[in-house]
């Protein structure tokens, strides 16, 4: 079994032109907003930064059975946990992301945690950790003033954090999808 670690991961990372809203959102209410770039979060924890050579030939792989798609981030859902709630965006149509999740557990599936919830694999976009008081009325005033977004998705990231990145994610890698004939 390959050693993972919480420091690094795969991700969708929308457009820079996309991240201006959500970013409005997230320096207010995600108390990980330095350590995080807006992401929707695809294998994780993955592979340690010295094993980077032996995953990212299947990441390559993976990226080059899909093709690039849209996705509209228009409505905003939450976790409830024990103490407090996540608020995300939705990428919709989900299937999309569902459906490149399934092609990378294919390719790597040593990386399935995110697979291994009780209602599996769910895409989500985090804007925020609310409390269960305040979740129903902060949801609401979200949404009522979020101007949707739709943008492109054509690539997988390969992210880490470490101390050189004053332990904020960067990008390792991008993975293109292959280009539409």
């Amino acid at each position: 079994m390959p050693s993972k670690t919480h420091t690094t991961a795969v991700v969708l990372i929308p457009p820079e032109s996309a991240q201006p809203p959500i970013q409005a959102i997230r320096r207010i209410h995600d108390r990980n907003f330095r350590r995080w770039m807006p992401h929707i979060t695809l294998l994780y924890p993955f592979a340690e930064c010295r094993d980077f050579a032996d995953v990212t030939p299947s990441l390559a792989k993976a990226a080059q059975q899909l093709t690039p798609f849209s996705i509209g981030l228009k409505r905003f859902d939450a976790f409830k946990h024990r103490k407090s709630c996540t608020m995300f965006l939705v990428p919709e149509p989900t299937d999309e992301v569902v459906r490149l999740h399934t092609t990378l557990i294919q390719h790597l599936p040593d990386y399935d945690d995110t697979a291994r919830f009780t209602s599996g694999f769910h895409p989500h976009l985090s804007v925020g950790q609310f409390r269960h008081r305040s979740l129903d009325s902060e949801q609401q005033r979200l949404q009522t003033a979020w101007q949707p977004i739709q943008c492109e998705i054509g690539s997988l990231s390969l992210i880490y954090r470490s101390p050189e990145t004053d332990d904020r994610f960067v990008v390792a890698e991008q993975f293109p999808f292959q280009t539409r004939s």
